[in-house]
């Protein structure tokens, strides 16, 4: 039998003779490990480096707050939103005080007594006991001037596109074109200076559009003297 093969049956009756005090070195040594893994906190595998604590390589999770009711009051660079600034409609007067004598007819016939005829009347007349003609609203002078068939006359714009327009002045007009005018400023006089109205005595031809396009000046007039 060869020194190989008695070494070997020397080292198995060994193990058989003290498997069980093997067992329990084992087993000690396990527990030993787990023991020490428990007391670095080191389980994945990471190697904490000397002289450094565990809690040294641990990042701090960012704390997040809930949202605070007052957090906007807080920062100054925060405004709460203007409110929507109110925009008062654009409303005009009546030209004149008191009423009118006749009246916007665009479809209807209206009988002109100075023609002889029945015809629409794109306007309103008022023949004031004062006459005076007022500005219906704050403007600035388009036009004055003199024709055959309106006589003295003015054009103020307005805002929005709003033209009012009045016709058979007296002499004596001082507006010039470019001049501001303010709401219920006197601008001038009545007369017969509109030679197709003429007949029907002193008295101021009114009219008014928006955009260009001639409307009933009653739609617009806000007055007690409509």
């Amino acid at each position: 039998m060869s020194k190989m093969t008695v070494a070997a049956k020397r080292f198995g009756g060994f193990m058989k003779r003290n498997a069980m005090y093997l067992m329990i070195l084992l087993t000690i040594a396990s527990v030993a490990t787990v023991i020490a893994l428990a007391a670095t906190g080191n389980f994945g595998g990471e190697v904490t480096p000397a002289g450094s604590k565990p809690s040294d390589n641990v990042q701090d999770e960012p704390v997040i707050k809930p949202d605070s009711p007052n957090d906007d009051k807080d920062n100054p660079t925060l405004k709460p939103e203007d409110p929507t600034p109110t925009v008062k409609p654009l409303t005009f007067s009546a030209p004149c005080v008191g009423s009118s004598t006749l009246d916007y007819s665009e479809t209807a016939l209206a009988w002109n007594a100075t023609l002889g005829e029945f015809s629409t009347h794109l306007g309103m007349d008022f023949a004031p006991a004062d006459g005076q003609v007022l500005a219906v609203c704050d403007g600035t002078v388009k036009e004055t001037g003199y024709d055959s068939l309106n006589g003295n006359y003015i054009v103020l714009t307005h805002a929005e596109n709003y033209e009012s327009r009045y016709y058979s002045l007296a002499d004596g007009i001082t507006l010039k074109a470019g001049d501001t005018v303010k709401k219920g400023q006197r601008i001038g006089a009545t007369s017969t200076s509109m030679s197709k109205e003429s007949l029907d005595g002193n008295h101021l031809h009114f009219e008014m559009s928006k955009n260009g396009k001639d409307i009933n000046p009653l739609s617009v007039i806000v007055s007690d003297n409509k």
